[in-house]
């Protein structure tokens, strides 16, 4: 592990040996923390399959949301949809009826409604004060409210259906 001319060419051995262990050693703690987080992500996954969502699903809709080119998405789901036709699992799927059919204001405003859904920041990616603008802000409003209206009383009824699956049989006692 010499160091090439020109680059650290003064370094004694035992300076690049160090520096090799400091970045292992940061490297080791960037590790640990992706593996804390992957630890947190799969016990959030478990909590999501109890409550009937599909990873894949999670994973599908948060590739798509930040996809650079819609497009691709979009491709992809269309070939998957004929794939499915050839192999008769679906019977005449027509992937022309699923392309842009909606004129664009109504299109940017269901991107702001993502927006507001995903939890993103209410930042239209079209000019201030545009009717583009406008669209995309309104939709942001519209998942906004959506998550506001719906999220908690979900949750109530899983929670309480949680409840429910207790034994009432046996309450939980206090250590005497």
């Amino acid at each position: 592990m010499t160091a090439k001319a020109g680059h650290n060419s003064e370094l004694t051995e035992n300076e690049e040996k160090a520096i090799f262990f400091n970045h292992m050693r940061k490297r080791m703690v960037h590790n640990a923390k992706l593996a804390e987080v992957n630890k947190a992500k799969k016990e959030d996954g478990k909590i999501a399959q109890s409550e009937g969502v599909v990873l894949g699903d999670l994973d599908f809709a948060i590739k798509a949301l930040n996809a650079d080119d819609k497009a691709t998405v979009t491709d992809r789901y269309l070939n998957q949809g004929t794939i499915l036709t050839w192999l008769n699992l679906v019977p005449g799927f027509q992937s022309d009826l699923l392309r842009d059919r909606a004129p664009a204001i109504e299109r940017i405003e269901g991107e702001g409604e993502l927006a507001g859904l995903a939890g993103k920041d209410p930042k239209s990616p079209y000019d201030a004060g545009s009717d583009e603008d406008a669209a995309w802000l309104r939709g942001w409003d519209k998942g906004q409210k959506f998550m506001r209206d719906n999220l908690q009383s979900a949750m109530e009824k899983i929670n309480s259906e949680s409840a429910e699956d207790a034994n009432p049989d046996f309450p939980d006692q206090e250590a005497a």
